[in-house]
């Protein structure tokens, strides 16, 4: 740079002024700039205590984490189904548990639950056979659903037990009711009468309970005799009329309470009511009873529905296997065979009085020679098939 250069940047340089300095501009601007600030960090204070508000009311999901519909249990469909010796016939669908005989069974959406030849109660299902390391004498199972029921006994008690077989893990478990009087021999021994929905009914020594399965709880709906109430669906209650009386105790009401006023409309001894109460199958509790009034065969009766037709004359006896919908239920028939009398599977129609033979002579009409005297079979009851002739 030459000297004639440089001298004139310089008195250029010295002849420029800064420009102003806007102090108050700048406060201005940086006031504003705070008070944004500020407010911000209030809204964002407010947001974030709204966020934890509103999350102790409710969890908040990420789209694909939305509950899902339960599924349905592998055994949810409700088949013509019977047992013989160590195989379940799940309609055509064979279901060993061997080594054991099934003496008893239900079923439940998550599986089939079965007494052996000791009482011993066991699940099979699709993964296989196991042991619930428990024994009674006979089981109840919902219409629908995971729920199975039994009773235990022991020395003074008794204790009344409601099962989920899907979850693996009891649900109820009491004594209530169930103390036994010393000295004392009972009649009927207790028993579930029923699980109808989440309701569970215990026949006590005391009398029948109704309980409330999720509170675990209950309350005595009658101060009446064991096994007074025959079966429970739907809500409605198949008891004893009048209330106390001997055996065979065959006069039988329909009502949502147990009442010494409601009329005996039907008989029979054992009783299955449809899943929506408006049917109702009656049997005997003797397979073979000595003589054949009315209630000793099985009888279908309309509760609120129409019914008038009797079970078709082609076999001459019948025996309740379980309902498979509203109107439709399973049993067996029994006719006269070459040497011993047979048995064929069937289902029934209340509605529409179809009869159809779903497995004919599966097995023979023949019991065992020693107490308690059982059918080679078992159908989906929950308790055995007995002879109770001595």
């Amino acid at each position: 740079m030459n000297d004639l250069l440089r001298d004139t940047l310089a008195e250029r340089a010295a002849g420029t002024e800064p420009p102003p300095l806007d102090l108050d501009g700048i406060i201005a601007a940086g006031n504003h700039r705070a008070a944004r600030r500020r407010t911000l960090g209030i809204l964002g204070g407010a947001v974030a205590t709204a966020a934890v508000a509103v999350g102790g009311a409710s969890v908040l999901r990420p789209r694909n984490e939305q509950p899902q519909p339960a599924r349905p249990g592998p055994f949810t469909q409700r088949r013509a189904t019977y047992a013989l010796g160590n195989e379940i016939h799940y309609g055509s669908e064979v279901i060993s548990v061997a080594p054991h005989t099934v003496t008893a069974f239900v079923q439940t959406d998550a599986g089939f639950v079965f007494l052996n030849a000791e009482n011993a109660i066991h699940v099979a299902d699709r993964s296989g056979v196991r042991s619930l390391g428990k024994s009674s004498w006979e089981l109840a199972a919902d219409f629908r659903g995971n729920l199975v029921g039994w009773v235990e006994g022991f020395n003074d008690h008794n204790e009344s037990v409601v099962y989920d077989v899907a979850t693996g893990r009891e649900l109820v478990r009491t004594a209530v009711g169930n103390k036994i009087p010393p000295n004392i021999s009972l009649v009927f021994r207790s028993r579930i009468i029923a699980i109808d929905g989440g309701t569970a009914y215990f026949d006590t020594v005391d009398g029948p309970y109704r309980w409330d399965i999720r509170a675990n709880r209950g309350e005595l709906l009658a101060k009446v005799p064991t096994n007074a109430v025959r079966a429970v669906a739907a809500g409605q209650i198949v008891f004893q009329q009048p209330l106390e009386q001997r055996p065979p105790a065959v006069s039988l009401a329909v009502a949502k309470t147990v009442s010494a006023t409601a009329p005996a409309r039907f008989s029979g001894q054992q009783a299955f009511l449809s899943p929506d109460g408006r049917y109702l199958v009656t049997q005997p509790d003797d397979a073979q009873p000595g003589a054949w009034p009315r209630w000793a065969g099985m009888n279908l009766f309309g509760v609120t529905a129409t019914r008038a037709a009797a079970m078709p004359r082609q076999y001459g006896v019948y025996r309740f296997g379980q309902w498979l919908d509203e109107t439709t239920f399973s049993a067996v028939g029994v006719r006269p065979g070459s040497l011993v009398d047979v048995v064929s599977l069937i289902t029934y129609n209340a509605r529409t009085s179809a009869l159809t033979v779903v497995a004919r002579n599966f097995s023979t009409w023949t019991f065992s020679k020693t107490a308690p005297r059982t059918t080679p079979f078992a159908l989906p009851t929950g308790t055995p098939i007995i002879d109770l002739a001595e």
